[in-house]
């Protein structure tokens, strides 16, 4: 079954275990989940958008503590297996630690927004035995927000999907000019200058 026949199928629910996965570290596309669902409930479809934004946020919330308890009993031995499986090198480890060593809170909240941090980010909070409650404070403000504008973009999107649709022509070739503008001034720049 595709993700968008078993979103429509389970509905919210499916929401919420997709993005709980994601946030766990398991490979399942929560954040496209959030989207279809978002874009659905913008044409008017079956899902509501404040239960949608409050499947991901939930899901999120629960996904990333059970990634920090899993950090904070598995260690830093866990993080490195899971970085070789997906051919990470143990250097990028390091500077996620000094990182987060500096900005914990932030490192938290901001993580939740870069798809692959999404997932190292609690097991890091847990590893460096960051105080739940303060863990837990930025996670959940970190995934009501990526909830809320993730969700909002994708219902927006869904909402103007027909005029996205009649006006995928004026778009296209609006994108095509534009980056013909770009590798212009690109080149221009990179041009010798006369003597």
């Amino acid at each position: 079954m595709q993700i968008d026949g078993l979103i429509e199928t389970i509905g919210y629910p499916a929401v919420f275990l997709l993005v709980m996965g994601e946030c766990m570290g398991v490979p399942m596309p929560g954040e496209t989940a959030l989207l279809i669902a978002a874009a659905a409930s913008g044409t008017g479809g079956m899902f509501k958008i404040e239960w949608v934004i409050i499947s991901a946020a939930g899901g999120a919330i629960v996904g990333d503590t059970i990634g920090y308890w899993i950090g904070w009993r598995g260690g830093r031995a866990l993080i490195l297996r899971l970085m070789k499986r997906f051919s990470i090198k143990p250097v990028h480890l390091e500077k996620a630690e000094r990182f987060f060593a500096r900005h914990g809170g932030m490192a938290v909240f901001f993580g939740r927004s870069v798809s692959y941090l999404r997932v190292l980010t609690a097991l890091l909070a847990g590893v460096s035995r960051m105080r739940y409650p303060r863990f837990l404070m930025f996670n959940a403000m970190g995934g009501i927000s990526w909830a809320i504008v993730f969700g909002l973009a994708g219902y927006y999107f869904g909402k103007n999907i027909g005029f996205i649709e009649e006006s995928s022509h004026e778009i296209a070739c609006g994108f095509l000019v534009a980056v013909a503008i770009g590798f212009a001034v690109y080149f221009l720049k990179k041009r010798p200058k006369k003597t």
